[in-house]
């Protein structure tokens, strides 16, 4: 029988991977394998994870946060039929499914960048992340997840630096705003 990994482990590898790794594509390649490792030993969630912001549409529950906000590690619930606007991280993400399945669709800019406060979007990709799957997004890439099932879905999520301490944008499809985007973190 395997040994446990835990929490604790997971954030002495990424430690050590994010300390070592020559760049965004290795540290997915080296820490990948291990979330999903974790993932898939549930015996760590506790009950808290699975409260929920109702007005936000989803709780962000932090694991884990180095004193200067670096590797910041978070378990995150959606509501049924909730998600997030596109946005971005300001860092990179590496996230894994640990219940239900997640939507999600990744954008890429078209117009200038020429204006902090205006984006346009257009989408892509767009699929399904299962439980167990990765989902890594670069800095810089956008993204929206969204849960279309009727039953609470969890991930793990890990940043590179604390998600609300980069400057981390989201986007209006509708009128091509950008503005800032801080999440209520338990």
């Amino acid at each position: 029988m395997s040994e446990t990994y835990s929490v604790q482990d997971y954030v002495a590898d990424l430690r050590t991977i994010a300390g070592s790794a020559a760049d965004e594509d290795e540290i997915f390649t080296r820490l990948g394998p291990l979330a999903q490792r974790l993932v898939a030993d549930k015996s760590w969630l506790r009950p808290e994870y699975y409260e929920a912001d109702e007005e936000q549409g989803f709780g962000v529950h932090l694991l884990h946060e180095e004193a200067d906000h670096s590797l910041a590690v978070f378990v995150v619930n959606w509501l049924p039929g909730r998600g997030t606007p596109p946005h971005d991280h300001g860092t990179w993400a590496l996230v894994a499914g640990i219940e239900g399945t997640e939507r999600n669709v990744r954008y890429r800019r078209v117009d200038d960048g020429s204006r902090d406060d205006y984006a346009e979007l257009e989408v892509k990709d767009d699929f399904a992340a299962p439980e167990g799957e990765l989902v890594c997004v670069k800095t810089g890439g956008i993204h929206r997840v969204s849960n279309e099932s009727d039953r609470m879905t969890l991930s793990l999520h890990c940043y590179g630096r604390h998600i609300n301490h980069t400057s981390r944008s989201q986007f209006n499809l509708e009128t091509n705003e950008r503005k800032l985007f801080i999440v209520r973190v338990e």
